[in-house]
């Protein structure tokens, strides 16, 4: 069976570099990054709702949501899964969510889809970046 994968995630696999909100959840980050960059063809399932990253984030709350504000991160998820015109729910490669990704992307659905991110702020995610890493992705074909 597929592991979740929630929709937003999409952009900060691309983006990630080994930074985070604590020592438990960059290993884990850092373990599915290492895996889906290893075999970009394994299968996972697209949802609006944690997923394996999030099994070690220390926002996470014992219900398995998010304490900021879960609705928000459900809703950032479907505007990223719809913009890049993907289905919820549905099982894809990780590859396929990078071409998806890629095809749709511009400056204007970065800024508004990360621009309040604590990571962009912080200077760690740049649209250049992320067209980089898709394109990597999407190469090793």
């Amino acid at each position: 069976m597929a592991d979740k994968f929630r929709g937003h995630h999409i952009v900060c696999t691309s983006l990630y570099e080994g930074k985070g909100y604590s020592g438990a959840f960059c290993e884990n980050m850092t373990a599915v990054v290492e895996r889906l960059r290893k075999d970009p063809d394994e299968e996972l399932l697209l949802v609006a709702e944690p997923d394996m990253i999030c099994a070690n984030c220390p926002n996470r709350t014992e219900t398995n949501e998010c304490v900021h504000n879960h609705n928000r991160v459900v809703n950032k998820d479907r505007r990223v899964i719809e913009f890049f015109g993907l289905e919820e729910n549905r099982v894809y490669t990780y590859r396929e969510m990078c071409r998806h990704a890629r095809a749709a992307m511009n400056m204007d659905f970065f800024m508004e889809n990360c621009g309040k991110c604590d990571w962009r702020k912080q200077g760690l995610c740049k649209y250049e970046d992320l067209l980089a890493q898709l394109d990597r992705c999407i190469e090793k074909e």
